[in-house]
């Protein structure tokens, strides 16, 4: 398999919460070139160098053009760039970027691919603006991503054919992410994303007062930031457990397997919002999982793909804090099960959820199209 020009197009270049797709920029035999900054992307960076794809953007403002032909002159600016560079195929990060990219790979004939996540294929708004031009792009892209089997299938209740959806779950460095040597003193819980609904942390800490209330040596460390912090904050305060849980803020993935390494178990409460919302696959679940930590979860998005309730670790229903309080007390009360758990989660890392694995799947996806 050569060396092939590929441009990934995405939202952010290194969103701290998206290392998802930062992976992907280490696509195997590929020379990458990242277009980034909003579903329609205005700049570039490739190696060391870095610019606008819409050279123009502020002379087009200051002359009071209207935005449809900002938007056009960005459009060849993209165009010209992926001609200028040669690029090969297009991965697009998310489906709303796919929308905007379609006509442009088209002209060009282009091989598009387009990498779902999450909110792109469940949350309402999003498929208000971009739902409708969906079936088309299901129809004209060489390939559509998914992570989970939840996730298929409800691309499929938006108009794509089943053969034409490609799951590839998200793989995890190893190597990098691994059980830590030293485990905290205390058995120590850990939760890792953004303070966000879908995530649910208020339902994690309520769960954690009531297992507290018979284990008051517990730990709660939290990873990550967002708009529910403050009241998340508030909440720990109001239910007397400040000393016990700790809000680490976000930080880099060196902090993060560092933490998850020296934890006992991961916990996460993600549920759907009156949005629509949903997780994809929560990435911190597969690099708790390479840490060798058990997850107490819910049955959600493809929470299930992952976890085996009573296996690697515990599945419960969206919203019932009660059965995660005493899924936490019973894995903080027999270490030894958390620890078979945490070895079999360890284990289906390694056997099925590993990032070359799931970067050279996405990079055989991309030689198919080109060849056929």
């Amino acid at each position: 398999m050569k060396e092939r020009n590929i441009a990934i197009v995405t939202t952010n270049l290194y969103k701290y919460s998206e290392t998802f797709i930062h992976a992907h920029y280490r696509l195997p035999r590929a020379n990458i070139h990242i277009l980034y900054a909003g579903y329609l992307p205005q700049n570039y960076r490739h190696l060391r160098t870095q610019g606008s794809l819409w050279p123009g953007a502020s002379l087009f403002q200051k002359l009071g053009f209207a935005k449809k032909q900002n938007e056009q002159a960005l459009v060849e600016g993209i165009a010209t760039y992926l001609l200028q560079n040669r690029i090969e195929a297009v991965l697009c990060e998310y489906g709303p970027s796919g929308v905007e990219m379609m006509s442009i790979c088209s002209k060009l004939k282009l091989p598009l691919f387009v990498h779902f996540h999450g909110y792109d294929a469940y949350r309402q708004d999003v498929l208000n603006s971009y739902g409708t031009k969906y079936p088309e792009l299901f129809e004209t892209a060489a390939g559509i991503v998914v992570v989970s089997e939840h996730m298929k299938t409800q691309l499929e209740k938006l108009g794509c054919k089943s053969r034409r959806v490609k799951l590839l779950p998200y793989g995890i460095n190893t190597g990098f992410f691994k059980p830590g040597r030293i485990k905290c003193a205390d058995f120590t819980f850990v939760a890792c994303g953004r303070f966000v609904d879908k995530k649910a942390p208020h339902i994690t800490i309520g769960a954690f007062a009531t297992a507290k209330q018979k284990r008051p040596d517990l730990k709660l460390l939290m990873i990550g930031d967002g708009e529910l912090l403050d009241a998340c904050k508030a909440l720990v305060a109001e239910l007397n457990i400040v000393e016990s849980v700790t809000f680490l803020g976000p930080l880099e993935p060196g902090r993060v397997a560092e933490i998850m390494g020296s934890a006992h178990v991961f916990v996460q409460h993600s549920v759907n919002t009156a949005t629509g919302d949903s997780e994809g696959t929560p990435l911190a679940i597969l690099e708790a999982g390479a840490c060798g930590l058990p997850a107490i979860a819910t049955r959600h998005g493809g929470i299930p793909d992952v976890i085996s309730d009573g296996i690697n670790g515990f599945l419960i229903e969206q919203g019932d804090e009660a059965a995660m309080a005493k899924k936490m007390l019973e894995l903080a009360t027999n270490a030894a099960l958390a620890e078979k758990m945490g070895r079999e989660a360890r284990r289906r890392i390694e056997s099925g959820y590993t990032e070359q694995k799931y970067l050279e799947a996405i990079r055989a996806l991309i030689e198919t199209g080109l060849n056929g």
